[in-house]
């Protein structure tokens, strides 16, 4: 109901899903489908780098199976033409994570383009993990009109996608396979993904203190202060940027 209230508020024809290969995007699409039915839905595959044909090439074949409208942006002319028309004005073009947020940011574009051309909303796929994590980029995938996965940490995505017989075997099930951002959040707090989502949940949803999640979910307290710190450390990217009326 919530997609359909969404479309009908709207009055918009349907809905853009961006597929990545990647269990979120899947289980997005999935639900768009179950929602609003397959003929509403419009896939987007958007590889940047030459390294994103494996998912690309997956995420097609979700949308095959979903039998749903899908189109294939290659952006990798696009980000080359930008940096060469960054580099002509001196700056650097080089920087690995700067670029990895323009091949966002043009993914997000692209998305609203093929949106505004067809009257449809473009559906997020960010779980509450990366949210709260800012394990995006800024102005990039949460730029979106249905946060679909807002609430939902990403074991309980994986746990949906279960309960719907997505074939798991099928999907790359690193959170971002089209970004090849190297280690996982949790890889590198040192703990799995299911301890993460808990030390999440206790720590900014109940807003217990590290002491007690640290003992409820079986981790140093060490590794849950570093996670609140990082929560703290990307809070710019959940919020409304900043204005002078605030400081009063």
């Amino acid at each position: 109901m919530f997609l359909e209230n969404r479309i009908t508020e709207a009055e918009a024809n349907g809905l853009v899903v961006p597929l990545d290969g990647s269990i979120e995007s899947t289980v997005a699409a999935a639900l768009a489908v179950d929602g609003i039915g397959a003929d509403y839905v419009t896939g987007l595959v958007m590889p940047v780098q030459l390294s994103d044909e494996g998912p690309a090439r997956t995420a097609e074949t979700v949308a095959s199976l979903l039998d749903i409208d899908c189109h294939r942006l290659n952006l990798q002319p696009v980000l080359t033409a930008f940096q060469r028309v960054v580099g002509e004005t001196g700056g650097p073009t080089d920087d690995l994570v700067a670029m990895q947020n323009a091949g966002e940011r043009f993914r997000m574009a692209c998305k609203y383009y093929v949106a505004n051309t067809r009257n449809e909303l473009v559906v997020g796929t960010v779980s509450r993990t990366d949210r709260l994590l800012g394990s995006v980029a800024k102005h990039g995938e949460n730029g979106v009109d249905l946060s679909l996965f807002g609430d939902l940490y990403r074991t309980e995505i994986e746990a949906l996608a279960d309960a719907l017989a997505v074939p798991s075997d099928l999907l790359d099930q690193s959170p971002h396979p089209m970004e090849h951002t190297g280690a996982t959040d949790a890889a590198e707090l040192g703990i799995d993904q299911r301890d993460l989502d808990s030390v999440l949940h206790f720590a900014i949803d109940r807003g217990c203190s590290a002491s007690v999640v640290a003992d409820k979910v079986g981790v140093s307290e060490s590794v849950v202060e570093r996670t609140v710190q990082w929560c703290a450390s990307t809070r710019h990217k959940r919020h409304t940027p900043p204005k002078p009326s605030m400081d009063n």
